[in-house]
């Protein structure tokens, strides 16, 4: 078996080393390679219901199509969207195949339907698990004078398939991709086929820790988001007994699988004793120390999303894994598309993927009503754009409320690095305090208190005067309760230093009350997570809670709040 997965892995990497080399040549001319996409999608779609509406086939330059196509949202494509999933009507907004419908999460507004074409599925396949295994050789390379073992991997991601009323299949585009790949991933993963294709009834937590467990040469861990494996190195580091003695016996714990599921998952396990043994001589020493080294001493590298509202996650991850395993930021992406993607281990810089999507950019501090747009070539370094995409799925300048921010240049071409949503900007009174801001202000608070904050979430109590933040924070371990609100204070103090215009609001003009510190129960991120899977959501798309901007978020994260605390009337929330 290890010949052919050396042969795989010799055919994904040298696919992976193509599709750097033409990021490559893209960031040469950044701007003329965009533009190729863009007159391509106008050509191929100017006959579509859409493109003769807006009349695709008589813009002849750049700034014709700025004149011509309007900003659009996703209400812009609602009505088309609904005849294609009711009607199968096709031709409306694009003339490329749609092949899935790609739900969002719903972190911001409600759950959409995003058409997903064979076009677009391409990229998606280029510039994922191939490319992530080129960086991984050439890392390698570079650090050990050698390819990268070629042994098995565990995967983390997830695809569960509905369809829509014409028949059409819906969920994640990651899942999708998994599937594109299923022949292969059977052959050098360690999870099961039915792990990758759930069937239902099993923690995942336990069962790809389990699979993961029990072979000592893991290589590498592949999953959307840095979250997925902290939950799961969590879940072992509680509860690795049980699992060790299910790996020596041979069993599968009936608390973590339904018994219509078990006879799918009893025919991969068999008594493992040297290997159980193995793994509690290790766990009995504490997880003080990365673990990872000493489960896997063959582990290379990881690849998942680790920025923006991820990195607390990442910084989790490397205490188990230690400094010494390399990552692969993953890629930029969405559902409306892949943007950029990393081109170096352990570099959090994308590059732009200039065959995806063209691209335009408007500085993140425009008026709402600003129209001068820039092209890719025209972005500066260290300033942050909202960023507005024409697509292969049939959006058209479509405003996705992303702002990335330029972390530098690669010839001519800008790195990227996600900063925010628009959408998730906290903003009482034109304070403009982002997630970033977030970010620094919890880490610094937990180094005043000696506690690790595994993550947070907040909303505006509109009901205090004058308004002010409700910061509901989730220690690494057990922490006091702040009854004379010391914490409030020094976060207050830290904001102010972080976000000037946090301080002049706040401080000079008495627009924003002191915010509160609530602390959380431990584990409570983890179990909103289980609760949106079990609630039907992929693994691949339960990102972060940041603000509790709906009933059912408000309800689970106050639920547990640690006793003894104030906690305001959250139903008043306030949208500003």
């Amino acid at each position: 078996m290890r010949p052919f997965i050396a042969l795989i892995d010799a055919v994904l990497i040298s696919k992976g080393r193509k599709a750097l080399k033409d990021i490559e040549k893209s960031t040469k001319d950044p701007r003329a390679s965009n533009e190729a996409l863009l007159r391509k999608i106008l050509k191929d779609n100017q006959n579509t219901e859409y493109g003769k509406l807006i009349g695709f086939k008589d813009i002849k330059s750049l700034d014709d199509f700025r004149k011509k196509v309007p900003f659009s949202t996703y209400d812009t494509y609602a009505p088309y969207i609904k005849r294609m999933t009711k009607n199968k009507e096709t031709n409306l907004i694009t003339a490329y195949d749609v092949i899935q419908y790609a739900e969002t999460s719903g972190s911001v507004g409600v759950q959409k339907k995003i058409p997903v074409t064979y076009e677009s599925m391409k990229v998606y396949e280029k510039y994922s698990f191939a490319r992530t295994k080129a960086i991984a050789d050439k890392f390698y390379k570079k650090e050990y004078k050698k390819h990268v073992p070629y042994e098995k991997g565990l995967n983390m991601l997830e695809t569960e398939t509905t369809v829509t009323e014409d028949g059409t299949p819906t969920g994640s585009v990651t899942g999708s991709v998994s599937r594109r790949f299923r022949k292969l991933f059977k052959l050098f993963l360690t999870s099961p086929d039915e792990l990758l294709f759930p069937i239902g009834g099993m923690n995942m937590n336990y069962m790809k820790a389990r699979f993961a467990l029990e072979e000592p040469n893991l290589v590498f861990m592949l999953s959307g988001f840095m979250t997925n494996f902290v939950d799961m190195l969590n879940y072992i580091k509680k509860h690795w007994e049980m699992i060790c003695d299910d790996i020596e016996k041979g069993e599968i714990n009936p608390e973590v699988c339904e018994e219509r599921s078990r006879p799918a998952m009893m025919k991969y396990v068999k008594p493992l004793p040297k290997r159980a043994e193995e793994l509690r001589k290790i766990f009995k020493q504490g997880f003080d120390e990365p673990i990872i080294p000493k489960i896997w001493p063959k582990f290379a590298w990881a690849c998942a999303i680790g920025t923006g509202g991820f990195a607390t996650y990442a910084e989790k991850y490397l205490k188990f894994s230690g400094m010494k395993v390399a990552i692969d930021y993953f890629v930029y992406a969405a559902s409306e598309g892949i943007f950029a993607a990393c081109t170096e281990m352990n570099v959090p810089k994308f590059t732009p993927l200039l065959d995806s999507c063209f691209f335009e950019f408007l500085p993140a501090d425009a008026p709402d009503d600003a129209t001068n747009t820039l092209t890719v070539d025209q972005l500066e370094d260290g300033k942050d754009y909202e960023v507005i995409i024409t697509n292969q799925c049939g959006f058209y300048r479509y405003k996705i409320k992303d702002v990335i921010r330029v972390v530098g240049f690669h010839n001519n071409c800008p790195l990227i690095t996600f900063a925010y949503r628009k959408g998730q900007l906290v903003n009482v009174a034109a304070e403009k305090t982002t997630e970033e801001h977030l970010n620094v202000a919890v880490k610094r608070l937990g180094q005043k208190l000696g506690v690790d904050f595994n993550d947070y979430a907040l909303y505006i109590d509109a009901e205090n005067h004058p308004s002010r933040y409700v910061m509901l924070l989730e220690p690494d371990k057990p922490c006091p309760i702040d009854s004379k609100k010391e914490y409030s204070k020094e976060f207050h103090k830290i904001l102010c230093e972080i976000n000037p215009e946090y301080e002049f609001f706040a401080d000079k003009r008495g627009s924003i009350g002191k915010p509160l510190i609530l602390i959380q129960q431990q584990e409570t991120h983890a179990l909103w997570r289980e609760f949106k899977l079990h609630k039907g959501s992929s693994a691949n798309q339960v990102k972060p809670v940041r603000v509790l901007d709906v009933p059912i978020k408000q309800k689970f994260f106050l639920g547990l709040v640690e006793p003894g605390q104030e906690v305001p009337n959250w139903n008043v929330y306030n949208k500003k």
